[in-house]
């Protein structure tokens, strides 16, 4: 296989939802969340079941490259097994289990409930988000006079500083902690205990407004979902983005896609395939533009055969192969017979949905790749780059776009949203907006329910080797928003503003 046929095949990723168990309903009747049941006994079946997945499925238990991944598989699976011995309820088995997860520091070992009502949950009065470096309060209960004004910044509480406090109760149980994107998502979160007996509620904390310090104590008592859901609103970075391509008043062309989902038959895949022909008939059009705003924005990744098309109708096959990204050393597929059943369902899949020959060819030699290694008792197939026959050299085509390609992003980007902004700026956007979220360079996830019933994991089944984006290295804006990313209109008039490299 040659560089550009892998560097191309390689980003087809799988395109499951971020929350994978969220977003499916389920095919039968499953038990509930507060059925009574010994929470002990579950969370040691579902922790261990977990465990077994990720070093019978995952590539990291035999990547030479991360050493340190066993044991970091091993000191989660203890600490698991330990809070096991006094875990009383559904919180405590939930939030070891997020833990467990949250120690591999990778945004492609997920967890999700079915139970989508999620858990019971207290606060005290108002919540805080960061804003820059800083945990502001953003949302409060306007009738209890015995709460942190808003707009006041936590110091600390029970004498721990805000930072460590966010890293432990927060960063603790979503991991990543040393993103940005991971503290504007989860930031919320410090003054909201959602039946996690492991992080105790605190009790007296001190904040600073209008140059004064003030230690407030705290009265935690319980909040109905929809109230909460609407407060947290306030504190969100998120928006309602729709699929779309429109004219601007200056001629100006936007361009969003909010979700790269490829799945048949989702919403994301049905908006998508009609776009992708809309971008064709108005190639000319986008091409004559002054300038293109590729919306990323709620863009959290899906399938990267999304950003390979729009790049052939913006830039064109010429000028891609022309700024292809460095051609990465290989992939290599842990080669479990989980993996190689779930590779066979998504060909199945994009057989009988007559999908682009590309993805179903690119299933068929991983099949027989890992076929073959599991054959050879290979923990790995290697697909790796064929560099006997190296291109010879082109002259550079042509600029086809008139005017700059921006990438507009925020800080919910992630895997396949990042491929594109990988593609797209080797090609020559401009990236605006926020800082994304970053991966590892373990990728293409797969699902299997816990034995519990009540939810489900995703689990990376390859590993790239020599890719140019670093392992959890976000991609950072050349310029960079400082208002509001939900306000389009805002965005729009500062896009205008901006230079055109």
């Amino acid at each position: 296989m040659t560089a550009r046929l892998l560097a191309a095949a390689s980003m087809l990723a799988l395109g499951l939802a971020a929350l994978p168990a969220q977003a499916q309903e389920a095919e039968a009747t499953r038990p509930e969340l507060d059925a009574p049941r010994d929470w002990s006994a579950t969370l040691r079946e579902d922790v261990t079941t977990l465990h077994a997945v990720v070093m019978d499925s995952h590539p990291g238990p035999h990547d030479a490259l991360n050493p340190e991944f066993r044991a970091k598989a091993e000191t989660g699976l203890a600490t698991a097994l330990q809070r096991a011995e006094t875990a009383g309820d559904s919180g405590g088995w939930w939030w070891a289990l997020r833990a467990y997860v949250a120690s591999f520091d990778d945004g492609h070992v997920q967890i999700g409930l079915y139970d989508s009502n999620g858990f019971p949950t207290r606060w005290p009065g108002f919540l805080t988000a960061y804003r820059g470096a800083d945990q502001i309060v953003l949302a409060r209960d306007e009738a209890d006079a015995n709460t942190p004004p808003l707009g006041a910044r936590l110091i600390d509480c029970d004498g721990v500083s805000a930072a460590r406090l966010a890293e432990q109760r927060i960063g603790g149980f979503r991991g990543r902690w040393f993103l940005e994107s991971q503290q504007v998502l989860f930031g919320d979160w410090l003054f909201m205990n959602a039946s996690n007996p492991w992080t105790p509620e605190m009790r007296s904390c001190r904040f600073e407004a209008d140059g004064q310090t003030r230690s407030w104590t705290l009265n935690w008592r319980g909040i109905e979902a929809d109230d909460l859901a609407a407060r947290r609103r306030a504190t969100s970075a998120r928006g309602d983005y729709q699929f779309g391509l429109a004219t601007l008043e200056d001629g100006g062309m936007w361009f969003s896609a909010p979700s790269f989902n490829g799945n048949p038959g989702t919403a994301a895949h049905t908006a998508l395939t009609p776009l992708m022909d809309e971008m064709k008939t108005r190639q000319a059009e986008l091409r004559a533009a002054p300038y293109v705003v590729l919306d990323l924005r709620g863009n959290g990744g899906g399938s990267s055969h999304w950003s390979e098309l729009i790049a052939q109708a913006l830039w064109g096959d010429d000028w891609m192969i022309a700024h292809q990204l460095p051609a990465i050393e290989g992939i290599e597929w842990r080669a479990s017979d989980d993996n190689l059943k779930a590779i066979q369902g998504y060909f199945d899949e994009w057989t009988a949905a007559n999908e682009d020959a590309q993805r179903i060819n690119w299933a068929r030699r991983i099949i027989d790749g890992m076929t073959a290694a599991r054959a050879a008792g290979r923990p790995y197939w290697m697909d790796a780059n064929d560099q006997s026959a190296p291109e010879q050299a082109r002259p550079v085509p042509p600029q086809l776009m008139r005017g700059p390609v921006y990438v507009l992003t925020d800080s919910g980007c992630g895997s396949a949203c990042l491929d594109a902004v990988d593609l797209w700026k080797a090609a020559g956007a401009i990236q605006v907006g926020r800082e994304t979220s970053a991966d590892t360079v373990y990728m293409d996830v797969r699902n299997d329910d816990l034995p519990s019933g009540l939810a489900q994991i995703a689990i990376p089944m390859k590993v790239w080797r020599g890719r140019q984006r670093g392992n959890n290295e976000p991609q950072l804006p050349v310029h960079a928003f400082g208002g509001d990313m939900t306000d389009t209109a805002a965005v729009q008039a500062w896009i205008r503003t901006l230079p055109e490299t």
